[in-house]
């Protein structure tokens, strides 16, 4: 793979000077090692790759040997180079931080590691971009554990469907049956209990999706479709569970797409499920799609409790909630919004969330328009 962030072709003694440049770090960088974490950095010019012996020694290096970038990046594992390349790429250009979790099998044991990377863009006193700096850890433990739960997770999910599809089946058997009776209690009873069950499942796909996205085994079934077609059958399932609730939906043009069905209508079902659940029973809820900037855009606006701006930047984050009083009696795991945002990047789109505490939100996502012939 082709180094995202290539060294200048420089001389010995250039190199020699931007790595002495540097050398002011050290101080810091001697109290950061202390607690087992790297440093490292590339500088904005000349793209020279400067690690500390902790960062050296996660890729199977000596201290006093030379790691240059290509080398550090033959031993990451060839699946996550993209990201790496990708992000480092994204800092330079825009200055957004650099985080990003990888694994290497690094020198001489060729053993699997999982590394954090974070780091951000310095500036000089003169605003000139210098180069990125950051922290590299080993998170091997931390990972290994997570994967462990999220097989158990996955393991139980499976367990879970078969009984749960037998129960639905027997519920809306049950639910005909009290229908032709006429039997009114029988049937709001068994109605209440058919939208359990469909909550059940909808937590129980949720979690195997996030068992797949986790491993990496998440597999996209593109189809071409018509967004606002799919989008209006899962609405008139939803009025159905949620009766009382005000949910309008006002397409502005056909939009044709090429994208994975099932996964896009559990996008959808999570952002408007999320509206229910933190608006007022009494407030409207509005779904509106456009072409915007030639991407698929969907729009779901609630006038709920709003999001604080200091939870908005992690809302997307693994097991993220937001904990008020509005909140502390609603269930969830906090996977439901991650899985959003893994499903629309596999379809190389974007997603994101605008609100204000008291007065609503409004989560947007985009993704590629159908490549006409």
């Amino acid at each position: 793979m082709q180094n995202p962030v290539p060294e200048k072709i420089i001389s010995d003694s250039h190199r020699q000077e931007v790595i002495t440049q540097y050398q002011i770090l050290d101080a810091p960088r001697i109290a950061i090692e202390a607690a087992n974490v790297g440093t490292w950095l590339i500088d904005e010019a000349t793209r020279v790759f400067i690690s500390s012996a902790r960062v050296k020694e996660l890729f199977g290096y000596e201290a006093g040997q030379e790691l240059p970038f290509e080398a550090a990046l033959t031993f990451v594992t060839e699946k996550h180079r993209g990201k790496i390349a990708v992000s480092l790429e994204e800092t330079f250009k825009t200055g957004k931080p650099y985080h990003v979790d990888f694994s290497v099998t690094g020198l001489p044991d060729r053993k699997l590691r999982w590394v954090k990377a974070v780091g951000g863009l310095y500036k000089d006193p003169e605003g000139k971009l210098t180069h990125i700096a950051g922290v590299m850890m080993d998170i091997t433990e931390q990972k290994q554990n997570e994967l462990r739960k999220n097989k158990f997770i996955g393991m139980v999910s499976h367990e879970l469907r078969t009984p749960l599809s037998s129960l639905r089946a027997y519920v809306q058997i049950l639910h005909a049956w009290a229908r032709k009776k006429k039997d009114h209690f029988t049937v709001g009873a068994l109605a209440k209990m058919e939208r359990q069950v469909k909550k059940m499942g909808t937590l129980i796909n949720g979690f195997l999706s996030l068992n797949q996205v986790e491993s990496g085994n998440i597999n996209l079934n593109l189809k071409d479709f018509e967004l606002n077609k799919l989008i209006e059958a899962e609405l008139e399932e939803i009025r159905l569970l949620n009766p009382g609730r005000t949910i309008t939906f006002t397409p502005k043009e056909t939009i044709e797409i090429q994208a994975d069905p099932d996964k896009i209508e559990q996008v959808l079902i999570n952002l408007v499920s999320n509206a229910i659940k933190y608006s007022p029973g009494e407030v409207l809820i509005e779904i509106t799609t456009e072409i915007k900037d030639e991407m698929a855009e969907v729009r779901v606006k609630d006038e709920g409790f709003g999001i604080a701006p200091a939870d908005m930047a992690k809302l997307f984050e693994r097991y993220f909630r937001v904990e008020n009083k509005h909140t502390e009696q609603i269930p969830g795991f906090g996977i439901g919004l991650y899985l959003c945002s893994e499903i629309i990047r596999l379809h190389h789109g974007k997603i994101w969330g605008e609100s204000e505490p008291g007065k609503g939100s409004v989560f947007c996502f985009q993704l590629p328009l159908k490549v006409r012939a």
